[in-house]
């Protein structure tokens, strides 16, 4: 509910309705809006996670998943980016404690998959995963922010340029073996984006 009608939007009546418990079971379970808020948004984030993990069992091979993960990211950035503006101005503290939670988790899942591109030879033995990490988190925020410093609306040109310049990047990082898998892969996943022929 918080997802598809927006955080300031569902009321707790409206939550203990759906669920057909009582309001005070809401407040004695999680003790006010705000809480329950972060549980589950906290708990949304984390069964993405595990269905993006799921998900790349199937793959054999780090890049592809890289790509599909980044499919998934620029598919729901629209609506994650509205969420997180609400968040942010309607419910600050728990905008924080996402953030926190969300930024050890990526940087964890991130640092992990550079480090399996390295040892499997996708990605050069020079590569530096601090320095990997810091680009990739700029890039997009440099992305997103417009010249007058507000941020950039929602469109899908701001999620091309997303996709495509970080699939760039990675693509500089890599071995010959890794480009190849990346050229390969492209076209599943971003076709409609840009060719692979203007890297």
């Amino acid at each position: 509910m918080f997802v598809t009608q927006g955080v300031k939007a569902v009321r707790m009546d409206d939550i203990a309705q759906a669920l057909s418990v009582s309001k005070r079971t809401l407040y004695e379970l999680f003790g006010d809006k705000e809480e329950l808020l972060y549980q589950s948004i906290r708990h949304f984030s984390l069964e993405c996670r595990r269905r993006r993990a799921e998900a790349s069992k199937s793959i054999d091979n780090e890049l592809e998943v890289m790509l599909t993960s980044i499919r998934d990211m620029v598919s729901t950035a629209p609506e994650v980016r509205r969420m997180r503006r609400n968040m942010q101005r309607f419910y600050p503290a728990v905008y924080e404690r996402l953030e926190k939670d969300s930024q050890v988790n990526s940087d964890n899942d991130l640092k992990e998959w550079i480090e399996r591109c390295i040892e499997k030879g996708y990605m050069t033995k020079t590569s530096n995963c601090d320095f990997i990490l810091r680009v990739l988190k700029e890039s997009v925020q440099g992305i997103m922010v417009i010249e007058n410093g507000k941020e950039a609306p929602d469109s899908i040109e701001l999620i091309s340029m997303i996709s495509y310049s970080l699939v760039i990047f990675i693509r500089g990082l890599c071995t010959k073996e890794g480009i190849d898998i990346i050229d390969n892969c492209y076209d599943r996943y971003f076709g409609n984006i840009q060719p692979i022929d203007s890297l």
